[in-house]
């Protein structure tokens, strides 16, 4: 089976994210039986084409930038000229932020699209007005343009969501974990840490984070603050807070071992990946109580939802657990629920969704 996968960037783009991380871990894996070719945007220094895992990736844009913009406008397009070109069995769109309108562009391909989240008025508060209304109304166009499409979500709460709003062929695949973070140690550092790990966003709510610093500081005095991920804005940052930068799956794996909580106080969440992630190796979470993280937190077991809008709550609640011995208590919890998300079987479900479409 051919199949032509369009994502605004590939597992190795330096912005990659969670809809990163999924493409990888399904389609790596269907590769191994059936052709992928994945669409995405050109960054400094890739390759125009290369093989990643079993995925061939063509890329296009500036090699002198990450095309974030361009690559919106030039994949609908060049979709349907790939298509052809590969003899397409099926195109897997991603939607991740915007939509490729694969409906108009390939309205007699065999279709799946993939929906992480929607962000709606989540748009204008990550974005310059311009972009923000051009995201918003592509938003509103896919709810209408996509409601007979066969879409696949990763949460019950999106899978909800698209169905109050007239999709009819809705399927729920979910996120798995790196089954490497099972044999982390839980190595606590020996001053309280908390870890931010992700894109260092207004939407993924890093800038909630740094508001709880000096209040956090003045409830656990020797607190230490880590921040790791890519920046995309100028916060005012203190000096004491460590940041990492982007860091290595190696690095990542250290951070979650030393850390004594994992924070996700994003403002919107698909599911979130990196929450599993923290709790595969048996660190607990304070998250923002807001849909996809009310599915991926089990409150007071793996971790702990707040209103983390609330400098004060959000601060209080990291306080309070910053408590090895309570840490300790919740760590078996905490793998025993990452355990049941596995790649494997979302790699399942969704080469049984795409081989459908042979019969």
């Amino acid at each position: 089976m051919k199949i032509l996968v369009l994502n605004k960037f590939c597992p190795l783009h330096p912005m990659a994210g969670g809809a990163e991380k999924n493409l990888l871990e399904l389609f790596s894996r269907i590769g191994a039986t059936d052709e992928v070719t994945l669409l995405s945007a050109m960054f400094p220094g890739a390759p125009r084409t290369e093989t990643y895992r079993n995925i061939r990736i063509v890329r296009f844009g500036s090699p002198r930038s990450e095309n974030v913009i361009r690559i919106h406008l030039m994949l609908p397009f060049l979709a349907r000229k790939y298509a052809k070109t590969l003899g397409a069995d099926v195109i897997v769109e991603y939607m991740s932020v915007l939509p490729f309108f694969t409906p108009l562009v390939c309205a007699r391909m065999k279709r799946i699209v993939l929906v992480h989240h929607l962000n709606g008025t989540q748009f204008f508060g990550s974005q310059k007005l311009p972009y923000a209304v051009i995201g918003y109304l592509a938003e509103k166009l896919f709810l209408l343009l996509y409601k007979k499409e066969t879409v696949v979500t990763v949460s019950d709460w999106m899978t909800k969501t698209l169905r109050a709003h007239g999709f009819t062929d809705v399927h729920k695949i979910p996120n798995g974990v790196d089954e490497a973070l099972f044999s982390v140690p839980k190595k606590y550092a020996p001053e309280p840490t908390v870890l931010f790990l992700g894109r260092l966003e207004h939407r993924k709510g890093f800038d909630l984070f740094l508001k709880t610093y000096p209040l956090v500081k003045k409830l656990v005095p020797h607190v230490k603050y880590v921040a790791a991920g890519r920046q995309f804005r100028n916060y005012e940052i203190p000096e004491e807070i460590e940041m990492a930068g982007w860091v290595s799956e190696e690095k990542k794996r250290e951070l979650l071992s030393r850390s004594w909580l994992f924070v996700a106080p994003s403002r919107i969440e698909g599911y979130g990946i990196g929450v599993i992630e923290a709790n595969a190796t048996g660190t607990f979470v304070i998250a923002n109580d807001t849909e996809g993280l009310r599915e991926s937190v089990k409150h007071g077991e793996t971790g702990i939802l707040t209103h983390c809008a609330d400098a004060e709550m959000f601060a209080r609640a990291i306080a309070e657990w910053l408590d090895v011995t309570k840490l300790a208590a919740r760590e078996s919890a905490c793998r025993t629920w990452a355990k049941t998300h596995r790649w494997h079987e979302s790699f399942q479900n969704m080469a049984l969704r795409l081989h459908l479409y042979e019969l």
